[in-house]
């Protein structure tokens, strides 16, 4: 890259940081779409990073995936075998994604993932993860021959990062989500998070189990999840529990 490109990315990283703060979720998206396209870059995601039964649906905080690609990924539960925000948890720096390495026999379901996403114009992409201490998360953008080298990886990684930190702040459980399970449900959910059975948390809780799963029932109908599971990855997503 020339000098120039270089205090171009210089200037172009300077401005969006600059500016974050101050902007609505809209806008930061709107930005954030801008810079990452300068690299040719043409599709993201903004997502924590999955767990066993959490749907991708529910941890994504800002989707610029095609829209029929999300549909498969969900309904395939992709998210359970991509190797890329697999990949993301074991490494806190940022990789391009022909560094999430799999074994293509082996890992048959990790292959078609990879497959199906450049047949949707993702051939080559680039991921930033990101670790709080009570939570993950992974930026990942795509497209067909992005434009990348040192200097505009280290531009988009900052970028990511305040994009992601500004999202994830406007994001944030409000007063009335906080207060919308009682102190019994969130705590019967942070035993089902951690695999317990109705049975089992009954007995933790000197409760009937009869009462434990009325909890489970009143927690998921709250919260519009469909079962216990969605209820756990909820209540998770949105800071109503932490494990």
């Amino acid at each position: 890259m020339s000098v120039g490109a270089s205090h171009e990315w210089g200037r172009r990283t300077l401005e969006f940081v600059d500016a974050v703060g101050r902007l609505t979720a809209p806008d930061v998206i709107a930005k954030f779409e801008e810079q990452i396209a300068a690299c040719g870059f043409h599709a993201y995601i903004m997502a924590g990073l999955p767990a066993l039964g959490s749907s991708m649906a529910d941890l994504t905080i800002a989707n610029g995936w095609p829209e029929a690609w999300f549909k498969i990924y969900e309904q395939e539960n992709f998210s359970q075998v991509d190797p890329v925000p697999r990949h993301g948890c074991s490494t806190v720096q940022p990789f391009e994604w022909s560094e999430a390495v799999y074994d293509r026999d082996k890992e048959p379901r990790a292959h078609q993932v990879m497959t199906w996403a450049a047949e949707f114009g993702l051939k080559r992409g680039y991921c930033i993860p990101l670790h709080y201490d009570d939570d993950g998360a992974i930026i990942s953008m795509a497209g067909s021959d992005p434009d990348l080298d040192s200097v505009s990886k280290s531009a988009l990684q900052l970028i990511s990062i305040y994009a992601h930190n500004r999202i994830r702040a406007l994001n944030r459980p409000t007063v009335q989500r906080r207060g919308l399970l009682t102190p019994r449900e969130r705590e019967i959910l942070r035993w089902a998070a951690e695999g317990k059975t109705a049975w089992e948390i009954s007995v933790i809780l000197d409760l009937s189990e009869r009462t434990v799963k009325f909890h489970l029932i009143e927690a998921s109908r709250k919260l519009n999840a469909v079962n216990r599971t969605a209820a756990v990855a909820k209540a998770l997503a949105w800071g109503l529990i932490k494990l």
